[in-house]
């Protein structure tokens, strides 16, 4: 396997103080410094948010001072009229320091087929105020048509495949669509030891015990493992990675360029589909 960092994308959840399961980045200069990272690595892209806390004003500042080639992605809800959605746009393009981004997605798969989000993204692509348009979805059935939209994000596990092998997304890119995967460590949950579970957590204690033990078994670690299953499922996609710190997105970036051979690949796809429930979608969690 080739060195797949063009294939990687960093999601900036992580820069506001509410997401995932462990401690996020709070300093604004080490925030900065992994963008730094991120631009050393030569990562695809960025992922961010207008709900992601501050991220996308650090994100402006650091642009502002730094030539580069990664390809800024950022998402809006898709609730308002035209005026409130154009506003919306214009304060992500003001706090991001620029003029024009990769793509626009729409952040609440709800809204998506809503018709004044459809005219507001086809105006934003007939102005060329954005390369691409597309929309962030959790379910099969949401997958887009490409006359729509031409990126669908979506989440996507060893233990969360059904979007992934849904016949509605393999049609999608034959079509020409990108497909960006997000949730790959399911928040960090893959990360974790399972003698570290939070005890909320404990009704997926034993499919994670076996994962980890599978991991012992055949010498390979939980990054390079979930990471190497999706990359099986669907090569064609990006990777969308959110990390809590400046080692761990090298730490991932590492791992992530290791290949597994196919045969324990797909024993850890069959442990997937074994244990796949619900529980594995974070909106499920009622975290307390």
């Amino acid at each position: 396997m080739k060195n797949i960092n063009h294939k990687i994308i960093i999601g900036t959840a992580q820069f506001s103080d509410n997401y995932g399961l462990s401690k996020n980045i709070s300093n604004i200069k080490e925030k900065k410094i992994l963008l730094d990272r991120i631009a050393h690595h030569n990562c695809y892209g960025i992922d961010t948010a207008l709900d992601y806390g501050n991220a996308q004003k650090i994100i402006g500042s650091w642009l502002q001072n730094n030539s580069n080639e990664l390809k800024i992605y950022t998402k809006i809800s898709g609730i308002g009229d035209f005026k409130e959605l154009d506003k919306m746009f214009l304060k992500c393009m003001k706090e991001l320091n620029i003029e024009k981004c990769q793509a626009l997605l729409i952040h609440n798969q709800k809204n998506w087929k809503n018709k004044t989000v459809q005219l507001f993204t086809n105006n934003l692509l007939s102005a060329n105020k954005v390369k691409q348009i597309g929309v962030s979805i959790y379910d099969y059935e949401l997958v887009p048509s490409n006359s729509e939209a031409s990126i669908v994000q979506i989440p996507g596990s060893i233990f969360n495949q059904k979007v992934l092998n849904s016949k509605n997304l393999k049609k999608f890119v034959k079509n020409g669509g990108e497909v960006h995967v997000r949730s790959i460590f399911i928040q960090g949950l893959l990360l974790l030891s399972p003698k570290n579970l939070p005890k909320y957590f404990q009704a997926v204690k034993e499919p994670l015990e076996e994962f980890n033990d599978m991991c012992i078994e055949y010498n390979v670690n939980p990054i390079s493992i979930s990471t190497n299953c999706i990359l099986k499922l669907f090569p064609q996609c990006k990777l969308v990675i959110g990390v809590d710190s400046i080692s761990q997105l090298d730490d991932i970036i590492k791992k992530i360029n290791i290949q597994i051979d196919d045969n324990i690949v797909y024993k850890f796809l069959e442990i997937g589909k074994k244990y796949s429930n619900n529980f594995w979608d974070p909106r499920n969690w009622k975290i307390k």
